[in-house]
């Protein structure tokens, strides 16, 4: 078990498994570390083996609308839904702004559907290659989405736009907040663990990470 130790100073220690297999401690100064381990033995041996398990899945390909398309070398990204095919430019940048490209017009319709259901009116739509995060609302109404969110099936894909646009009207996540992200999002919670997963089928994809300048 491989364990990153980061002394903040925290209140509450915090416990968290990478997709990577790493376990990252966020604790204070003179915490003790090994006790707390031993404490969550069994939840980290289940989340780490929940990730062994996912491995040879996160291999399988390019994630497009949560299937694995084939990946070829390319000049320019393009994305074949038809062929499920994703054509992948040699280049980190480019590679970003082909899948950009790709995956704003469905955010959009996406958005534009939702905030009518809704009846909220969002400012401006950005889409980004963020490290800890699916989407944000800033204090102006405007959305920022993950660009890794052409890899996950399209019904979580509008849990996240649902999510982003309740807090247009509740910039928390009070009870009252997720009463409305339930109106339109029933299952919500189930939407919430289903990210999780391919949060870390991403984090293990070979492809991601290179985009990610991890390989």
């Amino acid at each position: 078990m491989k364990v990153e130790i980061k002394r903040r100073p925290v209140k509450y220690a915090r416990l968290e498994v990478k997709p990577d297999g790493r376990v990252v401690i966020t604790a204070p100064e003179g915490f003790e570390v090994k006790d707390f381990i031993e404490r969550h033995r069994n939840w980290l041996e289940a989340r780490l083996a929940e990730i062994d398990g996912l491995r040879e899945t996160a291999r399988s390909g390019f994630p497009i609308n949560g299937e694995f398309y084939t990946v070829l070398h390319g000049g320019k990204t393009k994305v074949h839904e038809r062929f499920k095919t994703v054509v992948l430019s040699g280049y980190r940048d480019e590679a970003l702004s082909g899948l950009k490209a790709f995956l704003r017009p469905k955010l959009l319709a996406l958005v534009d559907e939702c905030s009518r259901k809704m009846e909220v009116s969002p400012g401006k739509v950005s889409i980004r290659h963020q490290r800890t995060r699916w989407g944000s609302c800033s204090p102006k109404g405007n959305l920022n989405f993950n660009v890794r969110l052409v890899s996950v099936p399209v019904e979580l894909r509008e849990y996240v736009v649902v999510h982003e646009l309740a807090h247009l009207k509740y910039m928390n996540h009070s009870k009252a907040f997720w009463r409305l992200v339930g109106r339109f999002c029933l299952d919500y919670r189930g939407a919430r663990e289903e990210l999780k997963r391919w949060w870390n089928i991403i984090g293990l994809n070979p492809y991601w990470r290179w985009l990610g300048g991890k390989e």
